[in-house]
């Protein structure tokens, strides 16, 4: 029995000695991992994180082009709109004409080889001695058509044309209605200048101011010359209407004319590019 016993305890003896070295390999087992193991576990970057790219010095251009087109629209738009404002006043003033151009231009070929600017001043001349009168006079517009009768050869052509053009100016002083007169002259643009010249005493500011008003009124300056700058240029420009004082202040820079004025000052100034009599 003491055998047995002795052959059961070297077996549990062997298996705690087996034992023993697996409880020292434990410990070692849950030691951290060698220093060039976690480095490199360490450099290796998360999953979820992404590189940022490098800047390649073109990340301008985008937004360069975007500034190039929004540059040029706003030019078109700026150019669109005053071209607009223009032609917006060109129009208002074309709509207070008397008379159309094709209505001007029959009346002027319908008469012009009759009423020559020679004929047109001494009927004016006339006219005006009879009625007693001087070119700021104001004078009744069918007293001046009779007086202007006495001396003309034969009617005008076209009369009910000159009737409205009369009778949409005022007041009627009489140079005003020898400048609707004037709407049937023939000649070239020079020769009746000078003749308005004589015959309104066009040698003083004042009186030139008024005949180139006169010329307005009677649609015989063209709205274009009529349209100037204005002040206002932004966003886009504006435009104003000049009236007789502006026009002659320019045109007689234009000319290098001064006081008192000769008959040919009176059309260098009134065909001048500024006023453009035609």
């Amino acid at each position: 029995m003491l055998v047995r016993a002795a052959l059961r305890a070297r077996p549990l003896a062997a298996s705690r000695r087996a034992a023993a070295p697996r409880r020292r390999l434990a410990p070692a087992a849950r030691r951290a991992p060698p220093l060039a193991r976690r480095r490199a576990l360490s450099s290796a970057a998360p999953a979820t994180q992404q590189t940022k790219p490098d800047d390649d010095g073109y990340a301008w251009v985008p937004y360069a082009v975007l500034a190039a087109i929004g540059g040029l629209g706003f030019w078109f738009w700026r150019a669109s709109t005053a071209h607009g404002n223009r032609s917006a006043l060109i129009d208002l003033i074309e709509d207070e004409q008397p008379l159309s151009v094709d209505e001007r231009d029959a009346l002027r070929d319908a008469n012009a080889t009759f009423l020559q600017s020679e004929r047109l001043e001494n009927v004016s001349r006339s006219a005006l001695a009879s009625l007693r009168a001087d070119a700021l006079t104001e004078v009744d517009y069918v007293a001046f058509c009779r007086a202007c009768d006495r001396y003309l050869d034969r009617q005008l052509e076209h009369g009910h044309l000159i009737d409205r053009c009369a009778l949409q100016v005022a007041p009627h002083e009489a140079g005003l209605l020898v400048v609707v007169l004037s709407l049937c002259a023939g000649g070239d643009a020079v020769e009746r200048a000078a003749a308005l010249g004589r015959i309104l005493d066009c040698e003083d500011r004042d009186r030139l101011d008024a005949l180139v008003g006169w010329l307005v009124k009677t649609g015989q300056i063209r709205p274009s010359k009529q349209v100037a700058e204005g002040v206002s240029s932004f966003p886009a420009q504006t435009y104003e209407r000049r009236d007789a004082h502006g026009l002659v202040e320019e045109a007689l820079a234009e000319a290098g004319v001064v006081e008192p004025f000769a008959a040919a000052d009176v059309a260098a100034v009134l065909t001048s590019k500024t006023i453009d009599y035609h």
